[in-house]
């Protein structure tokens, strides 16, 4: 039944909310044949799902949502042992003497999030994973204009991956004192990194199939 009813809505994935106009009463409509809303970041939330209720049905809905007081207390504690960890750094710890690995660590990591998608991900709220018409996990959106919650993580775990393959090849390979050690090194962090960009290379290619190159991985 659940089959057959899909095909009459032509529903091929969910969830989806559907609308079905009254045709009878004061506020029957003149079409009243169903219709779908379009769930996004914005229009998912209770205020937008209610505004837009009340202009398809030409009448003003409002949301009655409670406060979440968790929220703010989860958010007041952070704060606060965040600014307990400032304070007892700033007294015991001198930040000069750190020294200039731990920027570079700290500079390239913020660049690696950033640049894998986390700002848009906060603009945007997407879904942290999508879903085929079969019921399988979808961890990549097939479109430049859209992503999901993991799909930042795994561009952002690439991304550190080929740098600490760089940072290797360059900072510690040099140091091995056998030949043979330092030529397997070698091998092993040149091979890592041709891979796993092979692998952002594919990823490419999926949100934009009219990309002609690739590497390794199709």
């Amino acid at each position: 039944e659940g089959e057959e009813l899909f095909r009459n809505l032509g529903i091929d994935n969910i969830p989806r909310l559907m609308i079905f106009p009254p045709n009878t009463g004061p506020h029957a409509l003149a079409n009243a044949s169903p219709r779908e809303l379009k769930l996004s970041a914005q229009s998912s939330s209770a205020a937008g799902m209610a505004e837009r209720l009340g202009a398809l049905l030409g009448t003003e809905i409002r949301a009655d949502v409670p406060v979440d007081y968790t929220k703010y207390a989860v958010s007041a504690a952070g704060a606060a042992g965040v600014s307990y960890a400032a304070v007892l750094a700033y007294r015991h710890i001198d930040l000069r003497r750190l020294g200039r690995n731990l920027w570079a660590v700290v500079t390239v990591a913020f660049v690696l999030v950033m640049t894998s998608g986390y700002m848009w991900n906060r603009i945007n709220a997407p879904p942290y994973m999508g879903q085929t018409r079969t019921g399988d996990a979808l961890l990549f959106a097939p479109v430049q204009n859209q992503q999901f919650g993991v799909e930042t993580q795994i561009v952002a775990t690439a991304y550190a991956t080929c740098a600490l393959c760089v940072v290797f090849l360059v900072q510690h390979i040099p140091r091995v004192a056998s030949g043979e050690q330092r030529t397997l090194a070698t091998f092993l962090a040149v091979a890592s990194l041709v891979l796993v960009y092979s692998y952002l290379n594919s990823v490419f290619r999926l949100k934009m199939p009219g990309y002609p190159y690739r590497l390794l991985l199709p």
